[in-house]
């Protein structure tokens, strides 16, 4: 083939490759960082207005949603109050004090804390807000973010059991060699995953086909991996009639009942967004936001997403 060709081909070859790769780059957008809202595409192209002065903000709830939003609002120079009814901040993040997996999450929440630690943030904790609160602190603006609680079902015997939370709660009274964890969502899939790596042998329990269905991509393959290298026990497509004491009657997909023995039972059973009627109420005509896990049950980066927007919108 003569040069000149064979120049053109290679041109044309480039060409195509480097066409190819744009339309491949801008298919795939670059991810987003779950610790650092700044990386949210929203986010890297908003150019939000500095206030036109300083207002009196109260942010109820001290989770990760709460503190962005105090940090990003005290940043542009208005005068805030974060309040939260337990003793210390951080909101659900709380567990990752304990679980052996989660150093990196328990990290950005102690770096959230450090922030408003570091900032003339007025800190008000094991603090309950209501409408009393709203009307001492008079603020201009309120933001909620009080998070979530568990959901439960009209499960016999149910209320005997506790929740997972407790063992992180109270890991001294997780004291039973068997446990069986009802619901393998993401949230009974990792305290299971935790109590296994802490020594336990874990029955996980779920009503639905699949496990851990709330989880996606990388981390749900590896979560998979880790509990089958410690040696988790999946019951997918298995319905739980009732719980007795330490023991559990179950229904398999083929209708068959078993009654499962073990030490101690403990049942995740998803989260629902706590009411903020109430607050919204007291507020009046007071403006109001709602940000992360109080009006949908999502993730730490959906969290400081809403959190940063609201304070940009004071």
């Amino acid at each position: 083939m003569p040069a000149d060709r064979l120049w053109h081909r290679v041109r044309a070859s480039w060409s195509s490759w480097r066409t190819s790769r744009a339309v491949w780059r801008n298919s795939f957008p670059a991810g987003v960082c779950a610790q650092n809202p700044l990386t949210d595409p929203d986010i890297i192209n908003a150019q939000p207005e500095a206030p036109k002065s300083s207002k009196k903000v109260l942010i109820i709830g001290g989770g990760p949603a709460g503190m962005e939003a105090a940090i990003i609002a005290c940043d542009r120079g208005h005068q805030v109050t974060l309040v939260d009814d337990h003793s210390s901040l951080g909101g659900t993040l709380y567990f990752t004090n304990v679980d052996v997996d989660k150093p990196d999450l328990r990290y950005d929440k102690d770096r959230l804390v450090r922030q408003v630690d570091r900032r003339n943030i007025q800190v008000r904790l094991n603090t309950m807000a209501d409408e009393a609160l709203i009307r001492e602190e008079k603020p201009d603006a309120v933001i909620l973010a009080i998070g979530v609680v568990p959901s439960a079902l009209p499960l016999k015997g149910l209320d005997t059991v506790p929740q997972a939370m407790f063992v992180y709660d109270h890991p001294e009274q997780v004291t039973g060699r068997n446990i069986i964890m009802l619901g393998g969502g993401l949230v009974g899939c990792e305290v299971g995953l935790h109590l296994a790596k802490s020594g336990h042998q874990v029955t996980i329990v779920e009503m639905m086909d699949t496990i851990a269905k709330d989880s996606y991509g990388m981390y749900k393959e590896a979560l998979f991996r880790e509990m089958d290298r410690y040696g988790i026990r999946l019951l997918p497509g298995t319905q739980c009639l009732e719980v007795k004491g330490n023991r559990v009657r179950v229904r398999n997909s083929q209708g068959q009942e078993e009654e499962l023995q073990g030490d101690q039972v403990f049942y995740a059973l998803g989260l629902k967004a706590r009411s903020t009627e109430a607050l919204k109420k007291a507020c009046g005509d007071i403006p109001c936001w709602e940000i992360g896990n109080c009006i949908h049950v999502g993730q730490v980066d959906i969290a400081l997403k809403e959190g940063w927007q609201a304070a940009v919108e004071l």
